[in-house]
């Protein structure tokens, strides 16, 4: 048995698809979005991906039944607009060989798919809490950058490298001549999950893409995410989260756990 290797349920069907990958990271930006557009548009699950080199554990599933880690990858065809194929995992892998592998495994995808262009998504931890993330971006050749200038893609960072798939990706796509980019999320880097920054960067793909996304599903847990950043900003200047109830009136806004 191979080490790592891409289990296919049916043989893909798109046409020169754009390849979306995003696995857990960083606030969990890239699996939040890949997660997300899965479920929201109306994709077919055609495989998955299986190494030895993910975390050695199993997912506890809501039956209580478990399962092993692995990529999951979907399908999405559209009548007037690329077709897309979408990789998302709860898990990278724990050993620079694995990462390596499961890139490699990406991008035999994208060439047994002659995708036209790949997408990696991904969280850049900054440290600090900020109202209005950005979405930074980072490409295979300079002369991309320009397809972007109509959306919220911001190449004006000080970003040094990439960790992971997302960042090795692009970087093998580029020696196989398919254009990439990454869009890599502001995030404080502190939060499990930071479904504001995940939010931001499901709308610049849905700029990037032409999409049409329900956010309903988010609202929710942005505001949540945003009271509990709330409180860090207060407890960073000294101030604990009774002194912030006190100042609300006795408003229970719950307590960081």
């Amino acid at each position: 048995m191979k080490d790592t290797r891409t289990e296919l349920d049916k043989q893909p069907e798109v046409e020169n698809p754009i390849l979306i990958e995003g696995l857990a990271g960083i606030g969990h930006i890239g699996r939040n979005v890949v997660s997300y557009l899965s479920e929201h548009l109306e994709t077919e699950k055609i495989g998955e991906i299986h190494s030895k080199h993910f975390p050695p554990y199993t997912i506890v599933k809501d039956d209580k039944t478990v399962e092993l880690i692995k990529n999951d990858i979907y399908e999405y065809k559209r009548d007037d607009k690329p077709d897309l194929i979408l990789v998302e995992g709860n898990a990278q892998a724990s050993t620079s060989q694995g990462h390596y592998e499961i890139a490699n495994e990406i991008l035999k995808l994208a060439e047994k798919t002659d995708s036209s262009r790949i997408m990696t998504i991904g969280g850049y931890g900054t440290g600090d809490v900020v109202e209005d993330p950005e979405v930074f971006g980072a490409v295979t050749e300079k002369e991309l950058k320009e397809s972007y200038e109509d959306t919220d893609v911001t190449f004006d960072h000080d970003i040094g490298q990439i960790v992971g798939v997302s960042g090795l990706l692009l970087g093998m796509s580029r020696r196989k001549d398919i254009e990439g980019i990454a869009l890599l999320g502001e995030t404080p880097g502190f939060l499990m999950s930071d479904p504001k920054s995940t939010e931001k960067v499901l709308g610049t793909v849905e700029q990037i893409l032409k999409l049409d996304i329900d956010y309903s599903d988010l609202d929710t847990k942005v505001e949540e995410s945003q009271e509990v950043l709330k409180k860090l900003k207060k407890l960073k200047k000294g101030q604990s989260p009774d002194q912030d109830k006190a100042n609300q009136g006795g408003n229970d806004l719950g307590y960081i756990g």
